[in-house]
């Protein structure tokens, strides 16, 4: 679906877009009180339905909860626009996420660990409040003003005791756990860690696990996600304890 027009939203100044998804748009805009810049996330449509209205203010409560810790994306606010889109105020991270640099140049090990290990606690903290992320991947992983990551999107997020079986429709199939792929599972504590490593992986290598290079359908890449082997991440730098 093509982006929709920035909202005219009371107190904030549309500036540029920032980039979309399936169901939503991101832009930036110049908050007038306090004066600051903005990520304001958008969905594409009105809420007109229960289920639409839910998950937008599931991805709102749950980031509401978690957006105290440092490695999460702050919320700021929560509202409907004049046209009746459902929109989210967010802390702004003007660089690239870490998709985009690692695929432009793979980060150094200690980097590569440093990001691994701040992202983990994020996940923690997450799961410590019953709180599943289910699409860890470098895209959400942002680089804040301060050089620091933090993990955002939780879209599909969902309590751990809760059915969700719809969530598994937004997975990102390249960092997803082969029990999810499957069927077996929507997601728990352990296919969240196994996209952790799955992320750190990719910021080592400059590429998802499974990946060959070459544009994959999405059938295929979840026959090598399920049935190939796990290549080593090429670097001679990265220790055999951290290819394990």
């Amino acid at each position: 679906m093509a982006p929709g027009a920035p909202p005219d939203l009371p107190g904030y100044a549309y500036l540029r877009e920032l980039g979309h998804g399936g169901f939503a748009d991101v832009y930036l805009y110049r908050q007038h009180l306090p004066s600051r810049e903005v990520a304001i996330k958008v969905l594409r449509q009105e809420a007109s339905s229960d289920e639409a209205r839910a998950q937008f203010e599931n991805e709102a409560n749950r980031m509401a909860m978690l957006s105290s810790h440092p490695g999460i994306v702050t919320i700021y606010e929560v509202g409907v626009a004049p046209d009746d889109r459902p929109y989210l105020t967010m802390e702004y991270c003007p660089h690239d996420h870490f998709g985009r640099i690692a695929r432009a140049h793979p980060l150094t090990v200690a980097r590569a660990l440093e990001v691994g290990v701040k992202v983990a606690a994020a996940v923690e903290t997450a799961h410590q409040a019953a709180i599943l992320h289910r699409d860890v991947k470098p895209a959400n992983v942002l680089l804040t003003t301060y050089g620091e990551p933090a993990l955002t999107d939780f879209g599909i997020a969902g309590g751990i005791d809760a059915e969700h079986s719809a969530a598994s429709q937004g997975v990102s199939i390249p960092f997803a756990a082969p029990e999810v792929l499957n069927g077996s599972t929507v997601g728990d504590e352990l296919s969240d860690v196994y996209s952790l490593g799955a992320t750190v992986y990719a910021l080592l290598a400059g590429r998802s696990p499974f990946s060959t290079g070459e544009p994959l359908s999405e059938v295929d890449l979840v026959r090598r996600v399920l049935q190939a082997p796990l290549a080593p991440t090429g670097r001679p730098d990265v220790p055999s304890s951290l290819e394990r």
